[in-house]
């Protein structure tokens, strides 16, 4: 199962420039967590990662600095029918 939660500073997972606020979505059968990450001011990825290994799930290489992605996170937690994602339309 998914659960799309939202981290708090001093987490791992928290990024000052987070354009998904600060949320992850993780899996309660494994150690895997999809979160965003900062490429630079204008480029934003979503990452799967495992232990040390990490995988692009999605990149957002032209936006506009302070752009949100959160509706973009939000539809991908409604793909995996995460507890916690916004309902479906």
């Amino acid at each position: 199962m998914w659960m799309l939660v939202q981290v708090s500073r001093g987490s791992k997972f928290f990024d000052p420039e987070s354009r998904v606020e600060n949320q992850v979505l993780i899996c309660d059968t494994s150690d895997l967590v999809i979160a965003g990450r900062s490429l630079g001011p204008t480029a934003y990825r979503f990452e799967a990662r495992k232990g040390t290994e990490n995988f692009s799930m999605a990149e957002f290489p032209a936006l506009e600095p302070g752009a949100s992605l959160v509706d973009k996170f939000g539809e991908l937690a409604q793909r995996l029918d995460a507890v916690g994602a916004p309902p479906r339309r």
